[in-house]
């Protein structure tokens, strides 16, 4: 072969191999006021807003945060969902292809229409007048540490709040979550990509004492409240997710140990794993388990 055939022999390859690395290129491209032209729209655990912490199975961990001003990507739920809030601010949401604040089965953390209050609404740490969003589930919110008295001469304390939104488990929803509020909003999400678990296994089967919080056929919330030096030991039939719902320190342990330092600070504990809950701190410590329910 000449030098110049083996030349353009080795450009035409040169070109392929740059077309092919192109067309396996994802162009990056945010949508539009109106909601068009985002590329690519990813499930929620990608969406860079909605960052996931851990991941075992058909259980995800995710720790949404979205800064004052901010506007997370459009992104689908396809699988219910359970949400601690423990950072509030007032937020809009717009599901793809609809208006801003309109309101439909699937409005997420962000509960659709929040917006900027109107005259004698809520303040931000409150639920939404309307409720939780159409299929949502939601608890009711603990007390606030010292007490559930609102601060003198200030707003009411904020209190972290539960709620689950099983709608995604009949449609898959594709939204985007606008923080037009002043502060952090803030829920640690855990989502269970199954069918579900039985309903009819009680707490005490599935080594709960007492009434569960929140109940349905994804999860089951059971709180646990610690004085100052006090541990509780526990052994579940399905997997549980630890969450931190109040100030103070604690350790969760088992064939892990997990700190417990901060509002929205996790553990993960497998079936069957035996674990303890402690409070190291001075003050009471709260936190809640959730059952990821499945067959």
């Amino acid at each position: 072969m000449s030098r110049g055939l083996a030349l353009i022999s080795c450009l035409a390859g040169g070109l392929l191999v740059a077309a092919a690395l192109h067309a396996q290129t994802v162009t990056w491209q945010s949508a539009d006021e109106a909601g068009q032209g985002q590329t690519p729209v990813m499930p929620v655990h990608q969406e860079p807003h909605h960052r996931q912490l851990f991941q075992y199975g058909p259980m995800r961990i995710i720790d949404l945060q979205i800064p004052p001003g901010d506007m997370s990507w459009f992104h689908t739920h396809e699988w219910p969902v359970f949400y601690l809030t423990v950072a509030d601010s007032q937020t809009r949401t717009q599901i793809l292809g609809e208006e801003w604040g309109a309101r439909g089965r699937g409005a997420g953390a962000g509960a659709a229409g929040r917006g900027a209050p109107p005259a004698g609404a809520a303040p931000a740490g409150a639920p939404p007048a309307g409720g939780p969003p159409p299929g949502a589930a939601r608890a009711a919110a603990p007390p606030a540490p010292g007490g559930a008295a609102p601060r003198a001469g200030g707003p009411p304390r904020f209190r972290p709040r539960l709620f689950s939104d099983l709608s995604y488990a009949e449609r898959a929803v594709t939204h985007r979550i606008h923080n037009n509020g002043t502060g952090l909003y803030r829920a640690l999400g855990v989502i269970n990509e199954t069918q579900g678990g039985d309903e009819s296994v009680t707490e005490e089967a599935a080594g709960f004492i007492g009434k569960a919080e929140m109940t349905n056929r994804w999860f089951r919330i059971h709180r646990v409240a610690l004085a100052p030096g006090e541990k509780a030991t526990h052994q579940h039939k399905a997997p549980v997710v630890v969450l931190q719902d109040s100030a103070g320190k604690g350790v969760a342990s088992g064939p892990m140990a997990f700190e417990l330092a901060e509002p929205g600070s996790w553990a993960f504990f497998d079936s069957g794993a035996r674990h303890e809950i402690a409070n190291s701190g001075a003050e009471r410590l709260e936190v809640i388990e959730v059952e990821i329910r499945r067959k």
